[in-house]
């Protein structure tokens, strides 16, 4: 099958997604005291929203990288594809918990975090069954992609899901530190995930 089909919806998906992130973020109300006070109270909401910016734009920089490894995608690759949409639309919720309970800090805080960290390892394993399909099934990858070189660099997004269990555990110590751990996590993504 023709994979400009795949690349389209999943691009509308994950514009989709990223752009819901914004609705945590709240206008000040006149009358509520200074926007200056207004907007800092919101820091949560900020740090979540681009922690999460961060994490959404990278999965589809790497999804766009995959996709322009394949010369086609067959009938299983397009329902894993379907599975790595479903976590990455659901992001935005976990954001919206974390930018409610950071606040106020406490055991809530932490869960809300844990609760986030899940959500990444759920999306991390369905990009890495992604990545893993292509690799083992080479007839879909263009001919000059080097196979070996493409099931190797598995290993890194491997690690992601590794890392994810690690902040769930760092969430129930530090729900800041897990955040932080996140935001991270995403800037060496940026930087140490495979290219073409």
């Amino acid at each position: 099958m023709e994979k400009g089909r795949i690349e389209a919806f999943s691009d509308g998906v994950f514009a989709v997604a990223i752009t819901l992130l914004v609705l945590d973020l709240k206008v000040p109300v006149r009358g509520n005291g200074s926007v200056a006070r207004q907007v800092g109270n919101q820091w949560p909401a900020f740090a979540a929203y681009l922690t999460s910016f961060l994490v959404i734009g990278i999965i589809w920089v790497n999804h766009h990288t995959l996709m322009a490894k394949l010369a086609r995608v067959d009938r299983s690759l397009l329902f894993i594809n379907l599975l790595l949409l479903l976590t990455v639309v659901f992001i935005p919720f976990p954001t919206a918990v974390v930018a409610e309970y950071l606040r106020h800090g406490g055991w809530d805080a932490k869960v809300a975090v844990a609760f986030y960290s899940a959500a990444m390892e759920a999306m991390s394993l369905a990009f890495s069954a992604v990545y893993l399909w292509a690799g083992r099934h080479h007839e879909l990858l263009h001919e000059s992609v080097d196979v070996e070189g493409h099931q190797s660099a598995f290993r890194q997004f491997a690690l992601g899901a590794i890392a994810y269990l690690l902040l769930i555990a760092l969430s129930f110590l530090s729900a800041q530190a897990a955040l932080a751990g996140h935001f991270a996590l995403g800037v060496f993504y940026m930087f140490a995930a495979p290219h073409q």
